[in-house]
């Protein structure tokens, strides 16, 4: 190496140490955070605890924190640095948990990671190097948090939006499924099922038609494409044709032609059910609707070097590998984004009670100092390297 080499690889050196003792030093605030939502766990928009004490931490830091970001009582934007700073970056903190099942997707781990590795940079990196953001996101669950924070202009000039999400894998390049959300709704004319069964119109045969040609349908279906529905209104008494019935289809794809295509193939079973029952069909297109993943290869590998760095192997899955839907996907539309996996036990799946009780265990708590650390270092290359983020950019323009 040249003495210039050398000296770039001992400042590296220098400030990895920093960055991970200033983790250290903060875990226990951001595991005490992470142990708080555990006990309370709150519900999409319901995330006010939570939301106050993400604020709390980042505050003594030196972040600027407005609450009520785009309109959602519980989102909020911290910023800490120069605006003119040559690298901005948002750190992702979701914070919701689901029903009755308490934090099973893990944002009791995923959030305060993303605040740990936030306030280690802010000791670490000087503010004209950085501009960082921490994004509160609520919502994650029903699919509303994120996608309105992009359309109210909070990503606008990001160049990097990160988090870490708990899992039973560890990779640094993770996908998701676009996901329409649609309410197929069928009328026809009641009449009592009994004495007068021609006189009546019956929509629920429009759903059980529905639910036929979408089976049907499946046959054809390319790997990366599915479809759930379930029926959320079938009549109210036997005795009496239906005159109202109603099914809520979700159709999910890995890219967004697959996607469209799917979509369409569902919308002319509902279009030939209604026709072949009789009935009028209304649709309502639900919230919470996202598009697929779009992917920066360039931004995982950073994530990847930092795994490296801290000595840790990912598992053997591939990116598209037990993905669902989330609306992270909106983000990394609007600015390059990664959404890698971090482990907290082994054979876990998500949105179960197992999972749960896994956030909350010793392997819980080093998968949320892992992410942080990974986090945090690879932050800190971006800001080294304007090679790789320049190389961040270009991926981001060339996705498809």
């Amino acid at each position: 190496m040249t003495r210039p080499e050398l000296e770039s690889s001992a400042s590296e050196a220098a400030q990895t140490k920093q960055l991970l003792a200033a983790v250290d030093r903060r875990a226990p605030e951001a595991l005490a955070l992470a142990h708080w939502m555990t006990a309370n766990p709150e519900l999409a928009l319901e995330e006010r605890g939570a939301s106050a004490r993400y604020r709390a931490l980042l505050g003594p830091s030196g972040f600027d924190v407005e609450a009520g970001s785009a309109g959602l009582e519980t989102a909020f934007v911290g910023s800490r640095g120069r605006s003119d700073a040559p690298l901005r970056v948002a750190l992702l903190a979701e914070m919701d948990a689901l029903p009755d099942i308490g934090h099973a997707c893990g944002h009791n781990l995923s959030g305060p990671a993303s605040l740990l590795a936030a306030v280690a940079l802010a000791e670490v990196i000087a503010p004209e190097a950085l501009h960082l953001l921490v994004v509160g996101c609520p919502a994650e669950e029903i699919g509303v948090g994120k996608r309105r924070l992009v359309e109210a202009g909070v990503f606008e000039g990001v160049h990097a939006a990160l988090m870490a999400h708990a899992s039973d894998m560890r990779r640094a390049h993770r996908l998701f499924l676009g996901n329409r959300k649609v309410e197929f709704v069928f009328h026809g004319r009641a009449a009592h099922a009994a004495a007068y069964p021609e006189q009546g119109i019956n929509a629920l045969d429009g759903v059980v038609q529905l639910l036929v040609g979408i089976g049907l349908l499946r046959q054809q279906l390319p790997r990366t494409a599915r479809i759930h529905a379930i029926v959320t209104d079938g009549g109210r008494a036997p005795n009496v044709i239906p005159e109202r019935a109603a099914a809520r289809v979700w159709v999910r794809a890995l890219d967004a032609s697959t996607l469209d295509h799917v979509a369409e193939r569902v919308q002319a079973c509902a279009r030939g059910a209604a026709e072949a029952t009789g009935t009028m069909l209304e649709r309502i297109d639900l919230c919470g609707s996202s598009p697929p993943m779009r992917p920066n290869a360039a931004l995982a590998d950073a994530y990847r070097r930092q795994l490296e760095r801290l000595g840790l192997a990912e598992t053997e899955h591939a990116p598209d590998a037990n993905i669902g839907s989330s609306d992270v996907t909106h983000v990394s539309w609007a600015v390059p984004t990664i959404h890698p996996n971090f482990p907290i036990g082994s054979s876990l799946e998500l949105h179960t009670r197992a999972f749960a009780d896994a956030t909350a265990s010793p392997e819980g708590e080093a998968g949320m100092l892992e992410a942080a650390r990974a986090l945090a270092l690879t932050v800190a290359e971006l800001v080294r390297s304007r090679r790789v983020r320049e190389a961040v950019a270009a991926a981001h323009a060339a996705a498809p």
